[in-house]
């Protein structure tokens, strides 16, 4: 974390390869440990990127119900790059974070989805409800498929939380507010925005008119009619009321403009819920680097209250 917090550089662009190559030699070092963590591939869909991890906790944090909590991680990539698995030297990426998650107790799942520019909106949702449905459709299989089945307990579809970072927060809060795919996704525990737009119409920026972002999204009215801000103000009071709870992160060093909606978001959720928002704050983090930190050793505090959060959300609910 020293390295990344002497670059005060925020931009996305200008961090991305300098945070990832930061992290490289710290996770091969503990490369041994982080792979003691169970990890298997499946299949959720027909297409090339409908695949998903599994990572198996050693001991399961156990829900009211005697079963496994699941935890859905939602990567990001600009809508038109990203993958559950980075090639070499990359590779311990999210496989550190699949395996941090795991470490705390938590079935985690960490599916691929559709990217610019075969995908418009909005099919990545779309891709997460059906990695979620599938998950649970084949809970046994999942079990099954572990090298020891009788020491994972089942999957709880009662505690399914989401975490999604930048794209990916964007993503997940689509899933949970658009339309058919809204009321397709199975009921959800917990969501986590981390980092992810609210809106897209920016001073400075030029996401409505060139970019993944235009692309993905469509003409600037269609954004203005698909951004998530504009989805939670469409919702009605009822529809609020049966959100899942939120939890919203952060890091220190955001860009510009993710401060900007970041801020937004507090208010808009504090309008429509009557109370504000719990935030967590990665600090020393740039954009990227809090994902990379998990497993370092180096900046995983906010990580462990994401857990705390989790934990809450399990132990407060009635047997």
């Amino acid at each position: 974390m020293d390295v990344i917090g002497k670059n005060q550089e925020r931009e996305i662009d200008k961090i991305n390869l300098f945070t990832l190559s930061a992290f490289v030699p710290i996770l091969d070092e503990r490369r041994a440990d982080i792979e003691k963590i169970e990890k298997k591939t499946f299949k959720y869909g027909q297409r090339y990127r409908h695949n998903l991890d599994v990572y198996y906790p050693k001991q399961a944090i156990l829900t009211p119900n005697g079963k496994a909590p699941v935890l859905f991680f939602v990567y990001g990539g600009g809508y038109n790059t990203g993958s559950r698995q980075f090639p070499p030297p990359y590779e311990m990426g999210y496989r550190a974070l699949g395996s941090f998650f795991a470490q705390c107790g938590f079935m985690t799942i960490i599916p691929d989805y559709r990217l610019v520019p075969e995908a418009r909106f909005p099919a990545a949702s779309q891709d997460i409800c059906d990695a979620i449905t599938w998950s649970i459709q084949n809970a046994d299989t999942i079990k099954s498929s572990s090298s020891a089945p009788q020491s994972i307990p089942e999957i709880d579809a009662e505690f399914l939380f989401v975490m999604g970072h930048s794209a990916g927060a964007a993503h997940i809060k689509i899933m949970t507010m658009y339309g058919e795919v809204r009321k397709a996704v199975p009921p959800l525990k917990g969501v986590i925005w981390n980092a992810g737009p609210w809106f897209f119409n920016v001073k400075g920026e030029s996401f409505e008119t060139s970019g993944p972002v235009r692309f993905y999204f469509g003409s600037p009215d269609q954004q203005r009619e698909r951004e998530p801000r504009s989805l939670w103000n469409k919702l009605t009071d009822e529809e609020i009321k049966a959100c899942p709870d939120i939890l919203l992160v952060q890091a220190e060093r955001e860009p510009d403009w993710l401060q900007i909606t970041g801020e937004e978001i507090s208010k808009d959720l504090e309008r429509r819920l009557g109370k504000k928002p719990q935030r967590i704050v990665g600090m020393g983090h740039n954009h990227v680097s809090p994902n990379w930190a998990l497993c370092s050793g180096q900046g995983e505090e906010w990580g462990h209250e994401v857990v705390k959060w989790l934990k809450e959300r399990i132990t407060q609910s009635p047997a």
